[in-house]
């Protein structure tokens, strides 16, 4: 895969799970630099489409969110909604904590916390973290302030109730050995897709990252390109309305 958007390598520690970023054992990161080019591709496609405003993402495999709050801080003026789902209720504490992130009152909150670290531990891995933190709170003016963040619990399988509203659905969907579905029964994929075509817009595109052995075909939707990356396949899908 040739990146296209994100053609120079950037320093990304900052970003780093654990680091500022809050993380608990079973959550998943996600490259940086790979997440930006996907939501770049993204956006131009729906842009292509005529979807020009501030868009309504969702991750309804959010798992600490990891994913979406590297993007709030990245590219926080693109959005006027930013939604998050799992079943996993743990997994949805450590979300919302992250996503918090994206709010002057939950860095500082944060940044007192690493503070407190420091005093007390005197590592030089806080001190870093600190200075992280710091930088992160200076890229907070770039989201824009009537962006509201959503962060639920919700069945990724049978996923009703929130009605066609979102303009992106990107999502780092459960496979191989890290994370399963949960409540899998049959072909969870499937599942999956028809689940999410309840919540898409007309002129939406979901942006779906699977295994690369994972060649998404759907009567729902077309497939706009796909491209593959050391394990990963990313899918870029759009919904069909008769």
């Amino acid at each position: 895969m040739k990146y296209i958007f994100e053609k120079e390598r950037k320093n990304y520690e900052d970003f780093a799970s654990g680091h500022v970023l809050y993380n608990r054992k079973g959550a998943t990161s996600f490259p940086v630099r790979l997440a930006s080019e996907i939501f770049l591709r993204s956006k131009n496609h729906l842009e292509e489409k005529g979807n020009n405003g501030k868009i309504t993402i969702y991750d309804p495999c959010c798992g600490g969110a990891y994913l979406l709050t590297t993007l709030g801080f990245l590219y926080g003026k693109s959005f006027s909604k930013i939604m998050a789902s799992d079943i996993n209720e743990e997994m949805i504490s450590l979300a919302a904590r992250n996503l918090s992130l994206l709010t002057e009152e939950g860095m500082e909150n944060r940044i007192e916390e690493i503070k407190g670290y420091i005093e007390e531990f005197g590592k030089s891995s806080h001190k870093k973290a600190l200075n992280s933190g710091i930088r992160l709170k200076e890229m907070l003016g770039g989201l824009d302030k009537s962006t509201t963040v959503e962060c639920f619990k919700k069945d990724a399988l049978n996923n009703k109730g929130i009605s066609n509203s979102v303009d992106l659905i990107m999502t780092d969907i459960p496979y191989g050995n890290l994370v399963e579905w949960s409540g899998d029964e049959g072909n969870s994929l499937e599942q999956f897709l028809n689940s999410m075509l309840l919540n898409l817009k007309p002129d939406s595109i979901m942006t779906i990252i699977t295994d690369k052995k994972e060649i998404i075909k759907h009567k729902g939707y077309n497939r706009i390109k796909h491209f593959t990356i050391g394990k990963r396949r990313v899918s870029f899908l759009e919904p069909i309305y008769n």
